[in-house]
């Protein structure tokens, strides 16, 4: 298979003749009268190599970190040539920029900023925005495998949503030369506070077995009451729980949230609200339980599946508070309803080097 990639490029990708004469004159250039002239014939060699490569397979220094390293090492200007630095980078509409990194071993700290590309009249950046987890971050010998995005603020006056990105790889991060991307972006996000009617609570309905996609919450899995948790799960540690089967999900809104179920049983308060399609969007609640005093409370562990319905994939997030209500009707829930309404899939890619102490 990798032969049959690198013929392709061999046989299809050819670099002008402006770029070898350049390429000689830098070589030859930057070894002259710097060492001995065994040391000369040494460095001309090897970049004649580099140029060899260079005329073969250009494309080799953003795909094989060997090579990569090679290049760099003779000459850090040509490498730069055949991996442009662009410290801003612009597709469908909007501008991507890195503005400041912190590199600790193998964690990295991203400040990046979005805005409107000059000339756009789609206003697609104007207030909080969301990445959409499809960001990576490259030194050419090793990405980032796991991370975390945080919006930090919009700035109207420059037309600038900020973010601060935490990315972590497996190995050290090395160089100082750095390719940061980003494939799809969600505008437009707004929240919004909404009362949920406790009035219709049951205290008695069917359950469903369903596996679960996430969990999370005060209370650990092991801690739950056994009949809310299976532990035998569909394999490969990926746990079950018995959910409210209150509504088909086939009646729910792909575009928007829908209350499908309240239910109190055996001492537990259980919320079930359907966040529509979310693959292409990121809608999520914050529910609040409050007693007559006023005082507020999260739940203590909530579960999320999806279901499929045709060509649609709902993802349903069902919310737990584990301990006894003397009457419902003392309390009132309100939620904020997080909703981001449109993505943008583009291919935003931008090259930088840090500089050192």
């Amino acid at each position: 298979m990798f032969e049959e990639r690198y013929q392709k490029a061999y046989s299809t990708v050819t670099p002008s003749q402006e770029l070898v004469s350049d390429t000689i004159s830098k070589a030859v250039s930057g070894s002259r009268g710097a060492v001995k002239n065994q040391f000369v014939r040494v460095s001309l060699t090897a970049a004649a190599v580099v140029l060899c490569l260079v005329m073969a397979v250009p494309v080799c220094a953003a795909h094989i970190p060997v090579f990569y390293k090679i290049v760099e090492y003779i000459s850090p200007a040509l490498a730069d040539r055949l991996v442009p630095i662009e410290e801003s980078s612009t597709s469908q509409g909007i501008t991507m920029q890195v503005e400041a990194i912190n590199l600790e071993g193998n964690e990295a700290k991203i400040i990046l900023s979005l805005q409107d590309a000059a000339g756009s009249t789609q206003d697609l950046v104007r207030g909080e925005m969301d990445l959409f987890d499809s960001y990576r971050l490259s030194d050419y010998t090793n990405d980032s495998i796991v991370g975390g995005c945080q919006f930090l603020t919009y700035d109207a006056a420059d037309d600038k949503a900020y973010f601060q990105v935490n990315v972590q790889s497996d190995k050290v991060y090395q160089g100082d030369k750095f390719q940061f991307s980003v494939h799809s972006i969600l505008c437009d996000k707004r929240q919004e506070e909404r009362g949920v009617d406790l009035s219709g609570t049951v205290y008695t309905a069917k359950t469903k077995l369903v596996t679960l996609s996430g969990s999370g919450g005060l209370l650990r899995d092991e801690m739950l009451p056994d009949f809310l948790m299976d532990g035998s799960g569909a394999g490969e540690g990926i746990p079950d729980a018995h959910v409210l089967d209150m509504m088909r999900i086939a009646d729910c809104a792909a575009d928007d949230f829908t209350l499908t179920g309240i239910a109190y049983m055996d001492g537990v308060l259980r919320v079930q609200i359907c966040m529509g399609d979310n693959w292409s969007s990121d809608r999520h609640v914050e529910l609040f339980l409050k007693n007559a005093a006023g005082e507020e409370r999260y739940p203590d562990h909530s579960v999320s599946w999806h279901e499929t319905v045709g060509d649609t994939s709902y993802q349903v997030y069902e919310f737990w508070y584990i301990e006894d209500i003397d009457d419902i009707a003392a309390y009132s829930m309100y939620g904020i309803f997080h909703d981001a309404g449109e993505l943008i899939k583009g291919d935003w890619n931008v090259t930088f080097r840090v500089q050192g102490d």
